[in-house]
């Protein structure tokens, strides 16, 4: 309203305010020095004025020149103490718009006279009166509306932040957790709920998955039972091959089994165990195994209890399990070693050829590629136990020693009392 009112009439104020600027410097340049009026106009002034087609003439009170531009000789308009006129157009100049003005408080009298082409001059005196007279509140508004947007910016992005750190720990077997939503902004919240009705559709989609692997595993554990019966029963050579065979299928389907459980597994009512007593039962229940295959097995570490909170039968699965792959993968008559630390962590090594460098990589790991690439390894082992771990709160950790061999170590997060 204010910018209206102060320029809405560019034929009245803009020329006159223009007009009245340039007299009143020109006014500046004129001095009486003993009586005489003398009148030195800056260079650059007459260039500023021409520069607009403008013209201007210093005129005494008997109207001789003092100073002016090129060819201006005499008077433009008959003289007058304050007056605007206009010059119409003809072949040397356009239509002209100008002031007559007597010069304030100089005495004997004097006069300034210019003129300016009629509409050449309005751009130039909207952006120096605007400059003049809003520029000081401008620009400290555009500050305080910058200012402004960057802190309303990081207040809503701001809240965005927990919903990301949300959504880099989203994992294969943690789809039941959705995005929080709660003080979000509209268009991100829209965004977010997108994105968790995505989730709601992979999270059928998994269990549909798990429920089918259940059911096939199931369906598959009487037929091969009921093989390994007839099969111990026949006494010839190829039969003993076929026999291990089928066991082999049949692990296979308990592992299946078991994975498809980890994929649902909650500790809701974990129990005090201690892992000492975990790794010497799944070493015993595996020792008659890994001795009829022409290998050993010791359990070593510390003598006193190493207390962790979980499911003991899912510790001990995982446990089976690698050892199940150590003994897999160690040479004949070498050495596994299950060791117990008060990390807590049960360590499992064997002195085979160790595991391949994509395995390695803990990132692979987390995002749930931890396929096994050793000979014979179907990968399903360290499945479990990486989903294992995961749901007790600690992590598998897959390494090669230096003196050969692969070393798995569990590390659980330490009790608290």
């Amino acid at each position: 309203m204010y910018l209206y009112t102060r320029f809405h009439e560019p034929h009245s104020y803009f020329y006159e305010g223009t007009l009245q600027g340039y007299a009143s410097e020109l006014t500046k340049d004129l001095r009486v020095v003993n009586g005489v009026l003398t009148a030195d106009v800056q260079d650059s002034t007459i260039r500023r004025i021409a520069s607009h087609g403008g013209y201007f003439i210093v005129l005494d009170s008997a109207g001789q020149r003092l100073a002016g531009s090129t060819d201006i000789t005499k008077a433009l308009f008959p003289l007058d103490e304050g007056r605007y006129f206009r010059l119409p157009a003809n072949d040397a100049h356009p239509e002209l718009y100008g002031i007559s003005r007597q010069i304030p408080r100089i005495s004997p009298p004097a006069y300034v006279q210019i003129v300016f082409p009629v509409g050449d001059i309005v751009f130039q005196t909207v952006v120096h009166n605007l400059m003049k007279e809003v520029a000081w509140i401008w620009i400290p508004f555009l500050l305080a509306v910058l200012l402004t947007n960057i802190l309303v910016v990081r207040i809503g992005l701001g809240r965005l932040a927990r919903t990301v750190e949300e959504a880099k720990h989203v994992q294969p077997a943690g789809a039941m957790v959705s995005l929080s939503e709660e003080g979000l902004p509209d268009d991100i919240l829209a965004l977010v709920r997108t994105v968790n009705e995505a989730f709601d559709r992979l999270r059928d989609g998994y269990r549909m998955q798990e429920e089918f692997v259940a059911d096939m595993a199931h369906e598959l554990r009487t037929p091969l039972a009921v093989m390994m019966v007839q099969l111990a029963s026949v006494d010839a050579p190829h039969a003993r091959g076929l026999e291990r065979d089928v066991s082999a299928m049949a692990r296979l389907v308990e592992q299946l089994l078991d994975r498809a459980r980890i994929g649902r597994l909650r500790i809701e009512s974990p129990v005090i165990l201690d892992l000492r007593e975990v790794a010497r039962e799944a070493s015993a229940f595996l020792a008659p195994q890994v001795v009829t295959r022409g290998k050993m097995i010791e359990v070593v570490g510390e003598e006193r209890p190493v207390l962790v909170s979980g499911g003991r039968d899912h510790i001990f699965r995982a446990v089976r399990n690698l050892i199940e792959n150590a003994q897999d993968h160690a040479p004949e008559s070498s050495l596994i070693t299950v060791e117990v630390t008060d990390c807590p962590a049960i360590i499992v090594r064997d002195r085979g050829p160790g595991f391949p460098a994509p395995i390695l990589d803990a990132e692979r790991r987390r995002k749930g590629d931890v396929r096994s690439e050793r000979r014979d390894g179907t990968g399903l082992g360290l499945s479990i136990v990486e989903r294992t771990m995961m749901a007790h709160g600690g992590a598998l950790d897959l390494r090669n020693e230096a003196s050969g061999g692969g070393c798995a170590e569990m590390r659980f997060p330490p009790l608290m009392i």
